[in-house]
């Protein structure tokens, strides 16, 4: 009998604590959608295409790339081609570092190294989640995602990509933002597409 009320003793305490963390990640926050306009965002690049779970593999290749021409820091984003349903192995991702800050002599290194690409001024659905740790890189799509979903479909808008915005590598963010473009013909992304070929 001693042994049950221990035990379920236990359960109730990583029960309890498993809400305060999940609680402590944002798991509870409200998502919050606003309609913006994304200003022209100009980055350098490196592809990842497989499963998401395995893309923190191609990041430290990546990082290992520009770390290689002298940078010390990638204000980082994310550009998703596919839909979510898509099978893994076929899921195209865009992983990049924004230019802007960069000196001129920066920049002629980039270019010399890798691919650029940018995005033009689009109106998009914006979001945003706070940042706690790694993990908040799963639970925040999962959580706003569904939403940007509710009012795509609500609103009968057509989407073409999904963007995300993390900050500096050498300084951790507050928050993940999300933008999903909505009104803009998929051929403006087709040289991300091009760079998988």
């Amino acid at each position: 009998m001693k042994k049950l009320k221990y035990i379920g003793i236990t359960l109730a305490t990583l029960i309890f604590l498993g809400v305060i963390f999940y609680g402590y990640m944002g798991g509870f926050s409200r998502v919050i959608v606003n309609r913006t306009s994304l200003d022209p965002l100009e980055f350098y690049y490196h592809t990842h295409k497989g499963p998401y779970e395995n893309i923190s593999a191609s990041w430290d290749s990546f990082q290992k790339d520009w770390e290689s021409i002298g940078l010390k820091d990638c204000n980082s984003l994310a550009v998703y081609l596919d839909a979510p349903d898509t099978e893994p192995e076929k899921l195209r991702s865009i992983l990049g570092c924004r230019m802007e800050g960069l000196s001129f002599e920066e920049k002629n290194k980039v270019f010399a190294k890798f691919k650029t690409f940018t995005i033009p001024k689009v109106d998009c659905l914006e979001s945003e989640f706070p940042f706690k740790n790694f993990l908040s890189y799963f639970l925040a799509p999962n959580k706003v995602y569904p939403k940007f979903e509710e009012i795509l479909i609500t609103e009968k808008l057509e989407t073409s990509v999904a963007i995300e915005v993390y900050g500096g590598s050498s300084q951790v963010a507050e928050t993940i933002k999300f933008y999903m473009p909505f009104g803009v013909n998929r051929s403006v992304f087709k040289p991300l597409e091009d760079a998988f070929q």
